[in-house]
């Protein structure tokens, strides 16, 4: 096996202004506004939300996703040893693999005539895209197992998800329609700048297309100790030793001797 509450308000606005009635011709641009720009991290940071919305053609099915960086992972193989002790089996190394990916999609399945492009996947969209896209290092035998166990992970700690039929929509004219959807931004969401994209599909094809950007960024308490840890670390260290020995002696004085009766 594979293996930060203040309630911060965060809106973000995606105008989609469509011009041309037949979409799949359509050269028109995506404008886009989004404020404010920052989800900020405090001391009981416990995950927020944002919204999206816009307009797009009538027929048209939308997709909405947040993503991060790529990076290079290393993880831990567990197995039993002789088929009896659990325990570490060597690294994994993954490749090519988002630290955040949220996928909003306005339908279960992309069904369309087209057979050249007829699902989410080879959009460039959702889970069996990215265990396409992913490097790993190990054996050729594992890899679709590893993927898996790497996928569910990242889900399992929020940091992953797909939530598919959770877009609403509403009539606006004959040719266009209005979407709004809530996007959930996780507890465990590293500070960095992410990318919010917004894609058009019609007919199992990406007409138009929206993007910006998303920075989370720490402050107050949590703020204040990641630069005591980087700028100052002795001082870091010497105060978290501090703060160990003061909980020591405070759970001793409530449960131990302090209250006259002794530890047995």
């Amino acid at each position: 096996m594979i293996h930060k509450r203040i309630w911060i308000p965060f809106v973000v606005t995606f105008m989609i202004y469509i011009c041309h009635p037949q979409l799949v011709n359509s050269t028109v641009s995506v404008a886009m506004k989004k404020e404010p720009h920052q989800v900020a991290i405090g001391a009981f940071f416990n995950g927020t939300y944002f919204s999206v919305s816009g307009d797009v053609g009538a027929e048209n099915d939308v997709a909405v996703i947040v993503e991060g960086n790529q990076n290079d992972l290393t993880l831990k193989k567990k197995g039993k040893a002789l088929g009896l002790l659990w325990m570490n089996m060597g690294d994994v190394h993954f490749k090519k693999v988002p630290n955040l990916y949220i996928l909003y999609t306005s339908k279960k399945k992309m069904a369309s005539g087209n057979v050249k492009s007829n699902s989410w996947d080879q959009l460039g969209i959702g889970f069996d895209f990215l265990k396409k896209e992913m490097e790993i290092e190990g054996p050729a035998a594992e890899r679709d197992e590893l993927a898996h166990e790497f996928l569910k992970l990242k889900q399992n700690q929020g940091l992953y998800a797909s939530h598919p039929d959770e877009i609403s929509f509403e009539p606006k004219n004959e040719t266009e329609k209005s979407f709004t959807v809530n996007v959930w931004i996780p507890p465990r969401i590293p500070t960095g700048v992410y990318q919010v994209k917004v894609l058009e599909i019609h007919d199992g094809v990406i007409v138009d297309s929206s993007k910006n950007r998303l920075e989370v960024k720490e402050e107050g308490i949590p703020l204040m100790l990641s630069e005591l840890a980087f700028n100052h670390s002795l001082l870091y260290g010497f105060l978290a030793v501090l703060i160990a020995v003061a909980a020591g002696l405070i759970m001793d004085f409530f449960f131990g001797t302090g209250k006259g009766g002794g530890a047995h």
